[in-house]
């Protein structure tokens, strides 16, 4: 789940040093920063869904909301698309 992802990377990064190469399961390999940015984009999509879902927002109005959007060219895949993601991270907010 997203809260899963969120404190294995805030794990990672407490580990990492300036140093670090981090060779991920999907991607390229980058570093710290890489992996900073990574977490960071986790904890704004799953606030963003988390805020929605408390609104009272319905899954389809979450995914409508495209709150992955500023993402997706850099995280989407053809099989985990910004709208499957909205999905993963509704069910776990």
């Amino acid at each position: 789940n997203i809260k899963g992802m969120i404190n294995a990377a805030e794990w990672n990064l407490a580990k990492a040093s300036e140093k670090t190469i981090v060779i991920p399961g999907h991607g390229k390999i980058g570093g710290k920063p890489e992996l900073t940015e990574y977490r960071d984009m986790l904890v704004t999509i799953h606030d963003k869904v988390a805020a929605l879902k408390k609104e009272g927002k319905t899954l389809e109005e979450t995914i409508a909301a495209k709150v992955t959007a500023a993402y997706d060219s850099k995280w989407a895949t053809s099989f985990l698309t910004g709208d499957v993601f909205t999905k993963l991270v509704y069910a776990g907010a």
